[in-house]
């Protein structure tokens, strides 16, 4: 965890901005300036940069191209944010390190400036608790996802080929079991990887166990024992 040396407060105003002070009264190294002109200025290690929040940064279709260019510049955290305009799951999944509401108490303004200051994101409880969850169940739902659709899209022959594959039947034997080409066989299993996502027989296995697929029982199977 990065914890940050500098802040930068980018804002219009000519005059120090409250947050700014605020930072300034419990130590932390300020510096104020404009957008344009934090651009324009070479990228520091150390420094952790606040935006203050205009309408255009966080919409529905997504970050802004200037807000998008500060990020790859620096870390940044948006203060004075407004909370009917902003989605905080969305801004967290964005790469903003924090969101200061423009309606917080001072002593949560300065908890967050110091939280932010020691390399820890700034979001509710609540917030954090909904991202961790998505990423956990993200995975799940993934394979779920993929399996369900390579249910659908499997052919009978295929599905026949995954069968003897489980039970360790080789391309030839395979192919003498459902009286086809090696190479037909071989072309069978290339599109099997492709809808499975499995690179080889062994990551075939494992979809296979995790799948709900249900394999034909077949007499013919009988000629690899």
């Amino acid at each position: 965890m990065e914890r940050f040396s500098r802040l930068i407060i980018l804002s219009e105003r000519q005059q120090l901005h409250n947050t700014a002070m605020l930072a300034q009264s419990v130590g932390i190294k300020v510096q104020q300036c404009s957008r344009t002109d934090f651009i324009q200025q070479p990228v520091k290690s150390g420094v952790l940069v606040g935006c203050q929040f205009t309408s255009h940064d966080l919409t529905k279709k997504g970050l802004s191209n200037e807000l998008s260019t500060l990020m790859q510049r620096c870390p940044v955290f948006i203060f004075q944010a407004e909370r009917a305009l902003i989605d905080p799951a969305f801004a967290v999944h964005s790469g903003i390190r924090g969101l200061i509401y423009r309606d917080e108490q001072l002593d949560r303004v300065l908890t967050a400036l110091k939280t932010l200051m020691s390399g820890q994101l700034y979001y509710s409880r609540t917030v954090m608790s909904d991202v961790v969850d998505l990423l956990i169940n993200k995975p799940k739902k993934m394979i779920t996802e993929v399996t369900a659709s390579a249910n659908a899209q499997l052919t009978r022959q295929e599905k026949r080929i995954i069968g003897l594959v489980a039970q360790g039947a080789r391309n030839k034997e395979i192919a003498e079991v459902l009286n086809i080409s090696a190479h037909t066989v071989k072309a069978h299993l290339s599109a099997i990887f492709r809808k499975t996502q499995a690179r080889n027989r062994v990551e075939l296995l494992r979809w296979l166990q995790q799948s709900n697929l249900i394999l034909e029982s077949q007499p013919e199977l009988a000629r690899l024992a």
